[in-house]
């Protein structure tokens, strides 16, 4: 794995993209820059799991290189039928996914979707939808439709595991938390020049919502109950659940 050193140097910025050169590099930029990263992925397998249902299906949209995808498919038990699908837009990072794939027990029982989010209508057999940091890529426009259609497909008790990068409903709190959060990546070996070229590239680019916006979404779709399982600072993951009935 090559370590990240995408915003060294001192060219001008463009917007952020998920392209080659960011593929190479996303394993490392993952543990660097999302905090608590392996416990998050922990976490959500954990209790992403005890909603898998016999025909059912698992859904990472925004799947990246993957990740997520194995911790699934590491706690499920060979032999239950079960499918795993992988919805990335990015050819380099789906590119990426399968070139980890090869190697997997799994591999005859994952597909990988090249839509956007936004032009899917639906998730067949959904008992698990996972979203990780992805809807905060999404324009505004269309994040309610997104939360909605991902409501519509899961099968009744299914959930939707969410994480994303928020806003506090206090301005204060928020530049507080965007501080620490500077600091962590420091000391994780990013430069103050290269946090802030980040910051600059990604400012187009992801649109963070406050932590209130998240959660009026999730139940404006329909899931019941929602909860916060993990806050550190200006990051979140949400469970929401859809009712039996």
């Amino acid at each position: 794995m090559t370590g990240d050193k995408l915003f060294q140097g001192d060219g001008n910025v463009g917007d952020f993209v998920f392209d080659d050169s960011t593929a190479a590099v996303f394993d490392d930029m993952l543990d660097r820059s999302v905090p608590f990263y392996r416990e998050i992925q922990r976490m959500v397998v954990d209790v992403g799991v005890q909603f898998i249902e016999e025909g059912g299906a698992v859904y990472d949209i925004g799947c990246s290189t993957g990740n997520t995808l194995f911790g699934f498919m590491a706690e499920t038990p060979a032999g239950r039928s079960v499918r795993f699908v992988g919805v990335e837009p990015s050819a380099a990072m789906r590119n990426k996914c399968a070139e980890k794939l090869t190697k997997s027990e799994w591999a005859d029982s994952v597909e990988l979707w090249s839509q956007p989010i936004e032009d899917v209508d639906r998730l067949p057999d959904a008992s698990v939808i996972v979203m990780l940091y992805t809807l905060q890529f999404v324009r505004p426009l269309h994040r309610n439709s997104v939360l909605t259609m991902c409501f519509e497909s899961l099968k009744p008790g299914g959930c939707l595991l969410l994480g994303e990068k928020i806003l506090s409903d206090s301005p204060t709190l928020s530049r507080l938390y965007i501080e620490r959060y500077h600091e962590f990546k420091q000391c994780n070996g990013y430069s103050r020049t290269e946090i802030a070229r980040k910051r600059e590239a990604l400012e187009n680019v992801l649109v963070p919502y406050r932590n209130s916006e998240n959660l009026a979404m999730l139940a404006g779709a329909g899931f019941e109950p929602v909860d916060q399982i993990f806050r550190w600072y200006n990051f979140a993951i949400y469970l929401a659940v859809k009712p039996q009935s």
